[in-house]
């Protein structure tokens, strides 16, 4: 398993991004899926509808509490891919340190996305979810794919 990162307040501000993956196979424990052929080399279903959780400002750096609950019920509703995108450093810290970073962490979603596209995933079948400056990014994404994703919630 691979969890979220904990940054320090202090020093949490750089931006390293993760994408924890998660099944009705093994919905607790966070698949990572690197950065290069990653996808192909993990449980990721590209027939599956596939979620995407991005959470916002964590001033102390901390992994957010409602994530585990959030990718259990989406689970618990439905065999889909649940993508937890793990900010957490980059988001810590004084807030408009978190802010400089959005449009960064939104470019590399985009990228992670277009990657999953390439696999024959459907755009229409992707569900951006974005919690507080998340949703912001979310939104972005969403333009970044020139409104051709699935859905985008914002929170």
């Amino acid at each position: 398993c691979t969890d979220f990162q904990t940054a320090n307040f202090l020093r949490g501000r750089k931006l390293k991004v993760q994408f924890l993956l998660f099944t009705s196979s093994n919905p607790s424990c966070g698949e990572l899926i690197l950065s290069d052929d990653g996808i192909k080399n993990c449980s990721f279903n590209s027939s599956l509808d596939t979620k995407i959780i991005i959470h916002g400002f964590r001033a102390l750096g901390t992994k957010p509490s409602w994530i585990e609950g959030l990718v259990h019920a989406i689970l618990n509703t439905s065999p889909v891919n649940v993508i937890a995108v793990d900010w957490v450093y980059g988001s810590t810290g004084a807030y408009p340190s978190a802010v400089e970073n959005v449009t960064e962490l939104a470019l590399s979603i985009s990228q992670f996305i277009s990657k999953l596209l390439a696999l024959g995933v459907s755009g229409t079948s992707i569900h951006i979810i974005g919690v507080s400056l998340g949703a912001h990014v979310g939104g972005l994404v969403g333009h970044f794919h020139g409104g051709q994703l699935g859905r985008i919630t914002g929170i």
